[in-house]
């Protein structure tokens, strides 16, 4: 009996030791590396707040170059491209939309489709790098990786048409948007987007906004039909 105790005893000991070994292999994938946790569930249709002027949310206006301020000060709704039917762009897309936005997220590509005029903007999240040549584009070039709980969102090859918001903060073809999408809970995500552009501002800067999940769908929506609102407007800076 004692013999069997002390027995029972070395191989309960043995398993203690050696399972750590075992979870440890559990976790590797075939090619021997670590495997990684799989990112958060971003699938779903979202709204982040109306943010017409994008300064309330930075605090103040951003570090403008000469040039720059120079183009904010005689900058017009009149010449709002949204006016003219084109494409939001992706901050803007985001934060200046006032419509929903679903999220369509794969392996490969992390899909964000906007109710706003019914466009779409793709992020590569399959480890490949922005093109040597971009062409710029209404949403351009952007690659993404995950960092724990948040996406990281590097775009370039940006068209200079597009505004950062409603009220004419607008940028070169130089911007690069640095973003950070993290997911909160299973209601929220915290946005944080970087806006560099050598020619429109001094340095980097940032705002952070909530997004929110949403219980609805995106709808349909055509810019161009039945649009009668530009006939009426009228520039209010001379």
């Amino acid at each position: 009996m004692k013999n069997h105790s002390s027995a029972q005893s070395f191989w309960v000991a043995s398993f203690f030791l050696v399972l750590p070994f075992v979870v440890a292999c559990a976790n590797r994938s075939a090619s021997g590396s670590p495997q990684a946790a799989a990112p958060p569930d971003f699938n779903g249709v979202w709204s982040a707040p109306f943010t017409p002027d994008i300064s309330k949310a930075l605090g103040h206006q951003p570090p403008f170059t000469p040039y720059g301020a120079a183009r904010f000060a005689k900058e017009d709704e009149f010449d709002d491209p949204l006016t003219k039917c084109l494409p939001i762009g992706p901050a803007r897309g985001i934060q200046a939309g006032l419509m929903p936005f679903q999220i369509v997220q794969t392996p490969a590509v992390f899909t964000i489709l906007f109710e706003n005029q019914h466009t779409f903007r793709i992020i590569h999240t399959d480890g490949r790098s922005h093109p040597k040549d971009v062409d710029p584009t209404w949403f351009g070039d952007s690659v993404g990786k995950w960092e724990g709980d948040t996406l990281l969102v590097d775009t370039v090859g940006l068209d200079d048409r597009t505004w950062l918001d409603t009220a004419g903060h607008e940028h070169s073809d130089q911007l690069h948007l640095v973003e950070r999408f993290q997911k909160m809970d299973n209601n929220s995500i915290k946005w944080t987007v970087t806006f560099e552009d050598p020619k429109f501002f001094t340095e980097p800067w940032s705002i952070t906004l909530p997004i929110t999940r949403q219980t609805t769908e995106i709808m349909s929506y055509s810019c161009e039909e039945n649009e009668k609102d530009r006939t009426h407007l009228r520039r209010s800076k001379k």
